[in-house]
Order: structure tokens, then sequence, then C-alpha cells
């Protein structure tokens, strides 16, 4: 089993070994041959999947978080969306509420001055004497409102008496050009006379101012000559004023209550003649 020749010179006295593939070096690695691990890499390579060290964590997707960015995004839009629409329904809402009022209030507006108007007893007279004078009977109904309220005793602080108000010096120069017989100041107060004489000073008027209910209005209250002088220094044509152009605060807040009442009556008249 053992070599028993001598050992050379120098050399310790050992058996040598009867096999030497026990003591010989290890092989060399075969630079060709793949390492352990590094062929399944190279099949996960060629199947498209990525090695992933076991030490790592896995990388985030890109694609997930921009979705979840987008689902974030949409709901923000979607509630900015819901909040917008609630405050516009909020508005839509309380327009319809302030557009019922207004019709509300309309209405009642409508209702006072024909109501007023039905009591007194006198639209039957109106209307006689708006056709015989072609006057609009919706306008001598305003200027009855606004003057005297139907009241056929009412008399202001210059004289002025009955249901239109007509003034002493006038209701004598209407009772000459109608040639009314027995004339006297007191007979204002009767509403047929009243109305007859306001009817006709109307239709005067008209004449003078070409229908135009803003300038009679003005002189039915002022004066014929105050309202020629007026439209001269303040209108932009030098003939026709608008309700802001009347210069007397007195005589242009007349005006506008006969023209509110004028449009409340001609609505409710023409529908109802």
């Amino acid at each position: 089993m053992f070599d028993r020749r001598k050992p050379a010179r120098g050399q310790p006295d050992r058996p040598q070994p009867r096999y030497l593939s026990q003591y010989a070096p290890p092989p060399k690695e075969d630079p060709f041959r793949p390492a352990p691990g590094e062929r399944d890499r190279g099949r996960n390579r060629r199947s498209g999947r990525r090695d992933q060290q076991p030490d790592q964590a896995p990388r985030a997707n890109p694609l997930g978080w921009m979705a979840g960015l987008a689902v974030l995004g949409l709901a923000a839009v979607l509630a900015l969306t819901f909040l917008s629409y609630s405050r516009a329904d909020a508005r839509l809402q309380a327009l319809r509420g302030e557009r019922a009022a207004q019709a509300a209030k309309h209405e009642k507006d409508i209702g006072y001055y024909v109501q007023m108007r039905r009591v007194s007893g006198y639209d039957e007279l109106i209307r006689k004497y708006a056709q015989e004078f072609q006057v609009d009977r919706s306008f001598i109904s305003a200027i009855i409102a606004r003057e005297s309220h139907y009241d056929p005793q009412a008399e202001s602080g210059v004289g002025a008496r009955g249901l239109m108000q007509v003034m002493k010096d006038t209701g004598e120069w209407v009772a000459q050009r109608l040639g009314v017989q027995g004339y006297s100041y007191d007979r204002l107060y009767e509403p047929e006379l009243n109305i007859r004489f306001g009817a006709w000073y109307l239709n005067y008027l008209s004449a003078h101012f070409n229908g135009n209910p803003v300038m009679i209005a003005s002189a039915y209250h002022a004066g014929a000559n105050n309202v020629k002088q007026w439209a001269l220094n303040y209108a932009a044509d030098q003939r026709t004023l608008t309700v802001d152009q009347i210069p007397k605060d007195n005589t242009r807040d007349y005006v506008q209550k006969v023209m509110n009442a004028y449009a409340l009556y001609y609505e409710f008249d023409s529908q109802r003649p």
C-alpha cells in the first residue's frame, strides 16, 4: 500500500499516498461554463422578466400612482362641479323667489288701482268722456288716481277741486270753451262735470304736446308754458322731455306716479276692454 522507496535527501520520511487524487488541487473552472444561478438569470432575460435581488424592494409602478392621481383629480373635479351646481341652483331658486315676489307685488298694485276705480263707481263716466274727447281711458284713470284717489270732494291747498283737481281759472276757461250754462266754481265737485272738464283739458294738452303722456302729465301739473320752457332748456330735441329731465322735484315725482298708474291701468284695460 505504501511505496517503501527511500525518500530523497532533505525530505521528510513520510509515506506517499497511493491515490494522489485525494490531495490533487481542485480543477480549474471552465470560463465558458455559466456560474451557478447565471443559468436562471439567462432564462429570466429570455422570458422578459427581470431579476430581483432578494434584498431589494420591488420598484414602484409609475402607472399605478398616475392612475391614483387621476382618480383623485376626477374626484376633485366632481366635488367642484357639485359645489358649483349647488351654488347655481341656490342662485336660481333665489332669482325665482325674487321674480315671484315681484309678480305678486305687480298683481297687488294692479288690484289696488283697479279696485279704487271700481269701488268709486265712475268707470262708466270715464269711458264716456274718454271716447268723446279721444283720450285714453287708462290715462284719465291714472290722473284721477293720483290727483284725488277718486274722492269727488277732494280739494288741494291751491284751490283745485274734484276728481281731476281742476283749478278755478281752468274751470271757468273750459266752461266757456264747452259752452256750459250755469257754471260755478262749486260745480267742480260734481263727478260728471269734473271728469268732462278734465278729459277735455287732457285732449287740449295732447294736441299741444303731440300726444306724449309725460309732457301732458307735466303740463297738467305745472302748466303748459312751464313745460314748454323746460323742454327748451333740458330736452335733447328741445321739444320732448323725459321724466328724469323734469327740473322740479314735485312735478317729476307726480309724473312718475302717473306713469306707473297709467301702465297698470293700461295692462288691465287692454286685457279686459
